[in-house]
């Protein structure tokens, strides 16, 4: 029994060393691994080891290469011809053609009366009806009435082909009234039994009922179809 339990004494010894002997290894290998990291970390940079430069080669054919070692081609100066240069003759410079102003076409200019007629007609004694009607019309109509008298007579000292019977200030356009002054730009006139077309400005004084101020513009002929929507009648 005592035989026994000796060896199995020795068994166990042995056992135990090496175990020991390995973890001794082991612990050596580590310390001997992290010195080695640590010396690596502090060596100066010039013992680390440089990427290696890539050197490009570019592959060339026959003929560039023979390019490469041919020999430099001289050229020859130009030499100076013995015949004269011919003389080439300038051009005469055409001019551009000359612009032509074009006057703007001026639109119709309006007559400005100036030899005022409404007082003689007034007082001459064949119109004594037409001057005692005047008072029965209110202020504003009897305004428009008296620019009425006076344009048709400046139409005929201004051109005696007409001879004007009648104007109606509001054929095509109301007139409008600012003060002392009455505008008719659609107004008509009738001369020999046809409608023209009319437009005046009129100022009137009230204290001696008569006209100041006159300028109109005569126009074109009113069809015949156009006279009923209008108030222009034959007669």
């Amino acid at each position: 029994m005592q035989v026994l339990q000796a060896e199995r004494t020795d068994y166990v010894f042995v056992g135990s060393n090496k175990t020991y002997t390995m973890l001794f290894t082991f612990s050596l290998m580590a310390h001997l691994f992290a010195f080695w990291l640590l010396a690596m970390s502090n060596l100066p940079r010039g013992f680390r080891a440089r990427p290696v430069k890539s050197i490009g080669v570019e592959l060339i054919g026959t003929t560039q290469f023979e390019k490469l070692f041919a020999p430099p081609v001289v050229e020859e100066p130009p030499t100076a011809s013995l015949s004269p240069a011919p003389i080439v003759k300038d051009k005469p410079q055409e001019l551009p053609p000359p612009v032509v102003r074009e006057e703007p076409v001026k639109g119709l200019q309006p007559v400005i009366a100036d030899n005022f007629q409404l007082g003689r007609l007034l007082e001459a004694p064949e119109n004594k009806e037409l001057k005692e009607s005047l008072v029965l019309f209110d202020p504003s109509d009897q305004r428009e009435q008296l620019c009425n008298l006076e344009v048709m007579e400046q139409i005929h000292l201004w051109n005696e082909s007409f001879n004007p019977e009648r104007v109606v200030a509001f054929a095509y356009k109301d007139p409008v009234v600012f003060g002392d002054t009455v505008t008719a730009e659609g107004a008509a006139f009738r001369s020999k039994g046809e409608w023209y077309h009319l437009a005046y400005r009129c100022t009137w004084n009230p204290t001696t009922n008569l006209v100041t101020a006159l300028e109109f513009l005569s126009g074109d002929l009113i069809p015949h179809s156009e006279w009923e929507d209008h108030f222009l009648f034959a007669q």
